[in-house]
């Protein structure tokens, strides 16, 4: 299984870029169509780190290791770590709650702030599995940098799933926790099945396992802002 998850990673890379391309195209409609309503617009920003991100990784097959790879290659992660804290935004927006917006901005600022130093800082090394090169983030990463890495990965994911179960209760609009779930899955079956079976981590599997489930979040995060639309419709 293994095996055949690494021949057809290449190819897969490129239909989730083009997909990625797709959700972006999506919510700029859903933002332009839906009285330009904030979360289609930040939902619409959170693709276009997906879109780069799969892209780049789609185009390991064919470039090769040195200054530009490596320089596109950083500002993955600093995408990365810059546009994920628009999560907090996204769910306090779907919350509606009017008092928490400006905290929540300010919040997320700081958190873009420091995700921007973190990307920037983020240390990489040249790593292929199988067709695909990359520069994977650095056993010698900082460990300031490792920590504000994991609490984006995490936090967010849980604040999706929490606050979801409570609009999903609230509104019966399952969206929002779904997003935050299959993100959590994924990252969860990519720390369990993307281990190299020789215990080798320049083989691990776990950046490729989680990507489905960030495209997941962005579906999800997509059928919510539909939702809501053709709930306030009738």
């Amino acid at each position: 299984m293994r095996a055949l998850i690494i021949a057809t990673m290449a190819p897969v890379l490129a239909i989730m870029a083009v997909l990625d391309a797709l959700f972006l195209y999506r919510m700029y409609r859903q933002y332009k169509n839906n009285g330009r309503k904030v979360i289609p617009l930040l939902v619409g920003i959170l693709c276009i780190g997906l879109f780069y991100d799969a892209l780049i990784l789609s185009l390991g097959a064919l470039l090769k290791y040195g200054p530009v790879f490596k320089m596109l290659s950083q500002l993955r992660y600093v995408l990365h770590c810059t546009m994920i804290p628009l999560l907090f935004p996204i769910c306090c927006y779907t919350f509606e709650s009017p008092k928490l917006v400006k905290p929540v901005w300010g919040v997320t600022i700081a958190v873009m702030i420091l995700g921007l130093a973190a990307g920037i800082c983020t240390k990489i090394e040249p790593r292929t599995v199988g067709a695909v090169a990359r520069y994977a983030v650095s056993d010698t990463n900082p460990a300031w940098v490792d920590g504000i890495q994991q609490v984006l990965d995490i936090f967010p994911v849980f604040l999706m799933i929490g606050l979801g179960l409570v609009i999903w209760k609230k509104k019966k609009n399952a969206n929002l926790c779904l997003a935050g779930a299959f993100m959590l899955l994924f990252t969860m079956l990519g720390i369990f099945l993307g281990k190299d079976p020789g215990g080798d981590k320049t083989q691990s599997l776990m950046f490729y396992i989680s990507m489905f489930g960030e495209s997941l979040m962005v579906y999800y995060l997509w059928r919510f802002s539909e939702r809501s639309r053709e709930s306030e419709a009738e």
